[in-house]
């Protein structure tokens, strides 16, 4: 053929724009036999020319044939040139090619999809420089509707990959950010398409996919929530081959992988976030000191996961979980920051769920044994948080909170305002008192010294404005005191208290909270062995407004008087001649009672008093009372009933009956250390009640003044 001016014949240009395809293929057989002979002759100027015309004037036409048979044309063109020959010309061939990529008739996509191919099958290596534009090309096609344009897209993409792995030109740094621009497309296909070139990159050994991870890793795992079965399969197929290529690479950029994983380990989607925090586990295991800078974003993540309803979560999490505490209990404090550690932690001690609760709790001790002059630093950010875990329904939480607690008062200085807050939680949380008060103070004791933790609690009290919380309090310490093993000790001094100095500093210190319990200050009394005193304070209850919660309590002490921990005093029942106020005052305590179980228990028990002893009582009192008085003999003779109540009648209503009885009256032998000023406490207990009566009185004309 010999070319014209336009250099291609009019008949050929006329069967390029032909409706059949046989016709139009025909008309770019000739194209490629022309520009073959160009070619052979040397004649690339023509060469161009062709291309030109072809690009410009028919790629371009508005008949849609006619596109389609330019496209085949350049095709053509591609194949005539050959080897070596078609690298100088793809700047001219492409274009055109990659334009119709997005023409609005199918037919003209797919005949894109097919002319690129065929350039690509005879350039090979040359397209490599290209690869980003025809790259970008291929990715509009991966949305395309159309079956036919999909199964060619899909053709030339496979071509394309094969052309980049065998390429040793393949510019990575290049071609990478174009693949992150990409990365959050919706569209399922294109995901595909994506997915399916990062495997492909990520399977060439020469290429260092590792280094370009954070342009695509956060993409993958968005990718992941996909609805498609096959796309999360092929995106978790490529993430499991990245984590192999980490664990097994030397050098890693720890930093951007991290941050991906721990924004989705909170993922709303299950495959997600089970995915995300899988990762840890092996990760921290790799990397080991170089995860420490990140311990707490990590933490963070581990710690929100330990109670996620998914069983396969949960575990994964766990397994993290105890990686990274190993991991930080073996490091050095200067390897990472334990403000970040500690605030991680803070945030999840207010979790209300229990698992998490109970990982950020081992934390906690783990920190507090391996550094805890750190961990005190940050103890005011950890109190709040870890007081109030103490609400938290399961006891093993409580135990736990309790115990770091604990460790976080390592000296008296500490334990006063350390007391101070938990007052400040029972105040304020008042169920937690009725339901949880005894085991925190029992576990307290357990934990720290018994007589520290029941004076600080008793100075604390002495001084608290709500009287209605301090009574109650004093109430439930009361109970621990007399009944709970962990203040054995404390009963032990007590029950020295009248003869011991150490015993008598206890009682005197405890005296003034207990104030606010009437109750329980008549019971330590007894524990105590202060008789003289105890029946003293039966006499000032005739003054007070008697109670149903008071009559309860005096009960409860009745059933108490039975118990083992009374033993001393019911033994002392056995020689009445020397213990004459405590017949007085268990008399006292039955004359408070209604007709109640209780009160036939306590009357047996009286009776039950050696009538010997009684009598050699009524005797000394009779003797005592006849050197006291003329008519002391008459007085003296009124009878057993009357020297159960008047025995001791000055110390009831005498000052000078808080101190050491008089000489030779009965129990003569038993008097107060002068460690004991019971004067001066007597005076502490109608003080604090005097406040008590004014409390109950304003809210009776609160109530009366509501009612009117």
């Amino acid at each position: 053929l010999a070319p014209t001016p336009s250099m291609l014949p009019a008949s050929t240009i006329r069967s390029l724009g032909q409706k059949e395809y046989e016709k139009r293929k025909h008309a770019a057989l000739e194209v490629e036999a022309l520009v073959r002979e160009l070619r052979e002759a040397g004649q690339y100027e023509k060469i161009n020319s062709v291309v030109k015309q072809l690009a410009t004037e028919l790629a371009q036409s508005a008949q849609a044939n006619v596109r389609k048979g330019a496209l085949q044309a350049l095709s053509g063109t591609a194949i005539g040139l050959r080897g070596g020959d078609v690298g100088p010309m793809l700047p001219q061939l492409l274009p055109p090619v990659l334009s119709a990529f997005s023409d609005p008739d199918a037919r003209v996509r797919y005949s894109a999809c097919e002319a690129m191919y065929n350039m690509a099958k005879v350039a090979r290596a040359s397209c490599v420089v290209h690869v980003n534009a025809i790259f970008d090309g291929l990715f509009k096609l991966s949305a395309d509707t159309d079956v036919q344009v999909q199964n060619g897209m899909q053709l030339l993409d496979r071509l394309m990959k094969d052309v980049v792995t065998e390429s040793d030109a393949f510019d990575m740094d290049a071609f990478m950010p174009l693949l992150g621009e990409r990365i959050y497309v919706s569209n399922p296909f294109s995901r595909q398409f994506l997915v399916g070139w990062i495997s492909t990159l990520e399977s060439v050994p020469d290429l260092d996919m590792l280094s370009h991870l954070p342009v695509f890793f956060d993409g993958l795992f968005h990718m992941l929530a996909d609805a498609n079965k096959e796309i999360r399969q092929q995106t978790f197929s490529v993430l499991s081959d990245l984590l192999r290529e980490i664990r097994d690479a030397e050098d890693v950029s720890y930093a951007p992988i991290v941050n991906v994983l721990v924004s989705h380990c909170l993922s709303h989607d299950r495959f997600t976030r089970l995915t995300a925090i899988t990762w840890l586990h092996p990760l921290i295991s790799h990397a080991e000191a170089q995860m420490l800078p990140f311990c707490a974003q990590v933490l963070d993540a581990v710690l929100a996961s330990l109670s996620h309803p998914e069983e396969e979560i949960r575990e994964a999490a766990s397994r993290a979980d105890v990686t990274l505490r190993d991991l930080i209990h073996q490091s050095h404090d200067a390897q990472f920051e334990m403000p970040t550690v500690l605030h991680a932690l803070a945030s999840h001690l207010s979790s209300q769920y229990v698992p998490t609760l109970l990982a950020a709790l081992q934390w906690t001790h783990m920190l507090l044994r391996k550094a805890p002059a750190a961990v005190m630093e940050q103890a005011p950010q950890l109190w709040p948080p870890l007081f109030r875990c103490l609400c938290n329904q399961s006891e093993e939480v409580v135990r736990l909170d309790l115990e770091a607690l604990a460790r976080m008062v390592p000296d008296a200085s500490r334990l006063r305002p350390f007391c101070g807050h938990l007052l400040t939680l029972l105040r304020e949380e008042r169920s937690i008192l009725e339901r949880r008060g005894a085991l925190i103070v029992r576990q307290l004791c357990e934990l720290l010294e018994p007589s520290n933790v029941f004076v600080t609690l008793a100075q604390g009290l002495t001084e608290e404005d709500d009287l209605d919380f301090a009574s109650q309090m004093i109430q439930s310490l009361n109970l621990i005191l007399l009944t709970s093993p962990e203040a054995l000790e404390l009963r032990v001094r007590l029950k020295r208290s009248v003869a011991d100095p150490g015993g008598a500093d206890l009682l005197r210190t405890l005296y003034p909270a207990w104030c606010h319990n009437p109750a329980s200050l008549l019971s330590m009394c007894l524990v105590a062995q202060a008789y003289e005193h105890a029946a003293c304070l039966i006499s000032q209850f005739a003054s007070m407004e008697i109670t149903l919660p008071f009559l309860l309590q005096i009960d409860k002490l009745v059933q108490l008087l039975e118990s083992p921990i009374f033993t001393h005093v019911r033994l002392h029942l056995l020689e009445p001649e020397h213990h004459p106020h405590l017949l007085k005052t268990l008399g006292g305590i039955l004359m408070l009672l209604p007709q109640s179980p209780a009160f036939h228990t306590l009357q047996a028990r009286l009776a039950s008093v050696p009538e010997l002893g009684v009598f050699r009582l009524a005797l000394e009192a009779r003797e005592w009372s006849s050197r006291s008085s003329p008519q002391g003999l008459d007085r003296g003779t009124q009878g057993l009933d009357r020297v159960l109540l008047d025995t001791g009648t000055a110390a009831g209503s005498k000052a000078g009956a808080a101190g050491p009885s008089a000489p030779g009256a009965p129990g003569a032998g038993f008097v107060n250390p002068p460690a004991l000023d019971f004067v001066i406490l007597l005076s502490t207990y109608r003080e604090v009640q005097r406040a008590h009566e004014a409390r109950l009185l304003r809210q009776a004309q609160r109530g009366a003044g509501a009612g009117g």
